[in-house]
């Protein structure tokens, strides 16, 4: 699976970010606020919104919980020390889509028995042999969430990324200063339901 994080120092707008990416068939994308007034991103929702719906796309907003709620996204992804899992499922309610940033093997002890759905790790700050300690570390743990590779990430990381236990990937500045961020998008999708189908083959042999 795919994520977007959205880039407001991109040399595209927030809005044609998500319209390029929606096109090209992304349907998970993230909302980041930095460098965004909280009325910006109400507005850029109010914009976008249709076309997610039409897409059947996730909306998700980072960090800022209540202005997710508020603006009636499907759910957050938090950094560490911004705000808890239990307060964002109180707040955006149970079939809202909660992930949390974790880069440390004491930052998922933490992360045990929440009321969560994805792990989110840095692979700016870990490295290919970093995230594959800590999806490692969530086997031993039994954690059985989704475990995605963000921060940093380009094309040429994705294999790399999947092979060290990765359900996923998050793309932002690689796919905002594209040249083309359609066509960008769908070459990384394509990848990534190379490793789908190789997944898929494995579960049903």
């Amino acid at each position: 699976m795919l994520q977007y994080i959205t880039d407001s120092s991109a040399k595209r707008s927030v809005e044609d970010q998500i319209n390029d990416v929606l096109a090209a068939g992304c349907n998970w994308i993230t909302i980041d606020p930095e460098g965004m007034s909280d009325d910006e991103v109400r507005a850029l929702v109010e914009k976008i919104m249709p076309a997610c719906l039409e897409k059947q796309a996730f909306l998700l907003i980072k960090d800022k919980v209540e202005l997710a709620k508020e603006c009636n996204v499907g759910g957050t992804v938090l950094s560490q020390n911004s705000d808890t899992p239990s307060h964002a499922r109180m707040a955006l309610g149970a079939a809202a889509v909660i992930g949390v940033e974790a880069a440390s093997t004491q930052e998922i002890d933490r992360l045990i028995g929440l009321d969560m759905d994805y792990v989110e790790m840095s692979f700016k700050k870990l490295g290919v042999d970093g995230v594959k300690a800590l999806c490692s570390y969530m086997e031993e743990k039994e954690m059985e969430l989704p475990r995605v590779a963000a921060d940093g990430v380009t094309y040429d990381d994705i294999a790399a990324l999947m092979d060290a236990g990765c359900n996923g990937v998050a793309m932002s500045e690689a796919l905002a200063n594209a040249d083309d961020i359609a066509t960008e998008t769908k070459k990384a999708l394509s990848l990534l339901k190379e490793y789908e189908e190789k997944e898929q083959a494995k579960l049903n042999s």
